[in-house]
């Protein structure tokens, strides 16, 4: 895609070229962009940043993983596709989804929270939202056209659970969650306040208020 801002020059139209976009693949009308396949490998990199990956290893990971990028991209246009083929709308799942991570971040201005979505993922709220649809879609599109046409025979599910026992069991854990409430320990009158607020808190859950609505 070239943007091509003209200026006229002694009677002859000058033009500077700029590229705004690459297009690097068409898949059936749709096509695939240079900054999508960039920002595949950014998305790559920050989960391997995240799974404490030494700098060294990430490079490594990614410059194998490179053929890969564009491929995938063009699995998923694919899949997408057929997804549409098929009249599978997943809007409103995308809209539930959208109002979830709108309510945990406590952000209830639109604008603010489009905002917030961009500094967080680096994408324009559109785009976000575009991805999450295609997402949804390509895994509705896998579960329904590849998922629900397999079929394994009971006894060899039962032959697998008893030769992998182990990998099935899972110790005992406890996850806890907790509010902080602040108050100066020089303001006696703050203290108490904090001790008020959090007993009241601490009733609330007792009676059963979901945690989220209490934070």
């Amino acid at each position: 895609v070239l943007f091509l801002p003209l200026a006229v020059a002694g009677g002859c139209l000058a033009a500077d070229t700029t590229v705004v976009e690459q297009i690097i693949a068409k898949v059936n009308g749709d096509i695939v962009t240079q900054s999508e396949i960039d920002r595949s490998r950014r998305q790559m990199e920050q989960e391997l940043k995240a799974r404490g990956q030494g700098a060294g290893n990430v490079q490594k990971t990614i410059q194998d993983r490179e053929k890969d990028f564009l491929r995938d991209r063009i699995d998923n246009l694919l899949l997408v596709q057929k997804g549409k083929e098929l009249s599978i709308n997943v809007d409103t799942e995308v809209s539930k989804w959208l109002a979830e991570i709108q309510k945990s971040s406590k952000i209830a201005d639109p604008e603010k929270f489009q905002q917030y979505v961009k500094e967080q993922t680096g994408m324009s709220f559109e785009d976000f939202k575009s991805e999450t649809r295609n997402n949804m879609l390509t895994q509705r599109v896998i579960r329904q056209e590849v998922g629900s046409k397999i079929s394994v025979p009971k006894p060899e599910v039962l032959k697998y659970y008893e030769e992998h026992k182990q990998e099935f069991v899972r110790e005992e854990r406890m996850f806890l969650r907790e509010l902080l409430i602040v108050a100066d320990p020089a303001d006696p009158k703050a203290v108490a306040a904090a001790e008020k607020k959090a007993k009241d808190l601490a009733a609330r859950a007792r009676k059963g208020e979901k945690f989220f609505e209490l934070a």
